[in-house]
């Protein structure tokens, strides 16, 4: 793409790239691959936020949010008045600064619900484990396996991070998908050399249950873009409980996402 470069700058932990592109607005990318553009990054998400919040009648929800520096998870989460705490845990303070100046489209910081923790994510959840802390909902927003975020895709980290869902809680995970002659593959896998958490807490069973819905995401790698929920029982997200209506998300969509075509309900097992 014909793109201005605004910003390029190698942090402790990964180069950062805030480039513009005057019809699709600003991108974030980091160590090459593209977090966020200001054209579609609203609809991953409403979708990465609503779906798991509003499958399930809730009242005092505690939220985290592990990654995100881009800021606009922690924004749609906030939008619900039955959330009474958010943690929001990421490594890279730069990339969070970065997204504040260049992309506009974070939550607020200053929020009395929410709490910033700059942190690698593996040490925090070990901590977050020894002091017993349970949360009802963990959205993991993580770039690919490289750099930084290596760290979280692990066994170890699936084995901590499933002692911090409560009982009746659910974590949130996506990644992108392709389309061979053969069958699908996840853009995580590729970029990492290695499984996604997908593939490894479905072998493992450390979280049992298991729903998956879809949506697309034009500028994310090949635009078929999957989530996954994780929980310690078989609970459903399927039927929305609310008539919230965002930019992209509605009950209809809601429901929809979770219909997958044949070819993926096969390849996913």
């Amino acid at each position: 793409m014909d793109v201005e470069v605004l910003f390029r700058e190698k942090s402790d932990f990964q180069t950062i790239e805030v480039l513009s592109h005057d019809r699709f607005g600003r991108v974030l990318s980091l160590d090459g691959y593209i977090q966020a553009c200001q054209a579609d990054e609203f609809i991953y998400h409403e979708m990465a936020v609503h779906v798991p919040l509003l499958g399930q009648q809730r009242s005092d929800t505690s939220v985290l949010i592990v990654g995100g520096g881009d800021g606009g998870i922690l924004r749609e989460v906030l939008k619900h008045d039955f959330v009474k705490s958010v943690t929001m845990v990421e490594i890279d303070k730069k990339v969070i600064e970065v997204s504040n100046r260049f992309l506009g489209i974070q939550g607020n910081y200053e929020d009395p619900r929410v709490s910033l923790v700059v942190q690698d994510a593996s040490e925090f959840v070990v901590k977050e484990k020894n002091n017993g802390v349970l949360y009802d909902v963990i959205i993991l927003d993580l770039t690919e396996p490289v750099g930084p975020s290596a760290s979280v895709f692990t066994i170890d980290f699936v084995k901590n991070i499933s002692k911090l869902v409560s009982s009746s809680g659910v974590i949130v995970d996506s990644d992108s998908i392709f389309l061979t002659q053969s069958e699908g593959f996840f853009l995580q896998e590729e970029s990492g050399d290695s499984e996604n958490l997908f593939s490894v807490i479905r072998k493992t069973k450390i979280l049992p249950a298991i729903e998956i819905f879809r949506t697309d995401v034009p500028f994310f790698p090949g635009a078929d873009f999957m989530f996954f929920l994780y929980g310690l029982k078989p609970i459903s997200y399927k039927k929305p409980t609310s008539e919230y209506l965002g930019k992209h998300y509605s009950p209809a969509i809601h429901e929809a996402a979770f219909v997958l075509p044949p070819w993926q309900r096969k390849w996913l097992g």
